[in-house]
């Protein structure tokens, strides 16, 4: 679906895979060097999480422009 860039060297990949029991779940791989994070996130959690992402960068950057 998508891979991101983080400003430190990490790789973010996010993909759509489909749980053996037929969920649509939302894979998310990070890669950090030689190191690798996985989580399989199903649609309420991946949901829940991307919402509070959005609401954080939402107010990261206004308090960023208050500051800058």
């Amino acid at each position: 679906m998508d891979s991101i860039e983080a400003p430190f060297g990490e790789v973010i990949e996010l993909r759509q895979i489909i749980h053996d029991s037929g969920v649509p779940l939302l894979r998310v791989l990070v890669r950090d060097g030689g190191r690798y994070t996985k989580l399989d996130l199903d649609p309420a959690t991946a949901h829940r999480w991307g919402d509070t992402m959005v609401r954080w960068a939402r107010t990261a950057a206004e308090q960023g422009e208050a500051t800058g």
